[in-house]
């Protein structure tokens, strides 16, 4: 086994423990905005006084299959897992959200306002937030295409990539209450541009402590090997 071998499984072995220490276990639920389908709220408001209720929401999944909620969709995030409350099939989903802004103008701020229910609520045992993680991160972005008439893998892609619009860590505290996501510069530019505003979101564990200790601990270790290869050299 070459130098340049151990090195690249050097790194392999602790980008592979940083990857794993995030990662949910296979069957278990890591979402937010479950059991939202028919109930709650799904609002921009604009320049803390115009306050706008998204005209279509919902969520695509992994596999590029589109609920098309509707105006009282679901708009759950992450997964809903088969082996607890939730009854899930595992699959991963982003979500989205439509405004319609015919008639609007000089948006300086905006905020996005999301429902989360709570447990129990709507029918759902694991309503709102649930996950193996203490807390979520969930992050908005731009859409490109239409999530109103698309699906499969590319509007899936494209509700969690792109230009972020910013972003939010939740947890169970937020059940039964309103998450507010002020939204970036970026966000506000879009909206000034646009008739028909489109946001989609992912969610994603927020790393804890001990996990960016390892990471960095092992970025030392690569360095500290790479600085051994080059004097041997």
């Amino acid at each position: 086994m070459n130098k340049k071998f151990k090195l690249a499984s050097a790194a392999a072995c602790i980008l592979g423990l940083s990857i794993l220490s995030s990662s949910a276990s296979a069957g278990l639920s890591d979402h937010s905005f479950a059991w939202t389908h028919g109930i709650g709220s799904a609002q921009l408001v604009l320049n803390g006084s115009t306050t706008l209720t998204a005209t279509n929401r919902g969520w695509v999944d992994e596999f590029g299959s589109n609920n098309f909620g509707g105006a009282l969709g679901n708009y759950i995030v992450g997964t809903c897992g088969s082996s607890d409350s939730c009854g899930g099939s595992d699959r991963y989903a982003n979500n989205y959200f439509a405004f319609d802004l015919h008639g609007i103008s000089g948006t300086t701020s905006a905020v996005l306002n999301l429902y989360q229910p709570a447990v129990g609520e709507n029918g759902g045992a694991d309503g709102g937030f649930l996950s193996q993680s203490s807390a979520l991160l969930y992050t908005l972005f731009d859409v490109s295409g239409n999530p109103l008439t698309d699906s499969g893998l590319g509007i899936f892609g494209d509700l969690a990539s792109g230009v972020s619009y910013g972003s939010i860590a939740v947890d169970s505290s937020s059940n039964g209450s309103i998450v507010s996501i002020a939204l970036n510069a970026a966000a506000v530019s879009a909206i000034n541009g646009t008739d028909t505003f489109f946001i989609g979101g992912t969610i994603s564990p927020v790393p804890e402590p001990a996990t960016y200790g390892m990471l960095l601990a092992g970025l030392g270790m690569l360095g500290f090997m790479v600085r051994r290869r080059n004097q041997a050299v």
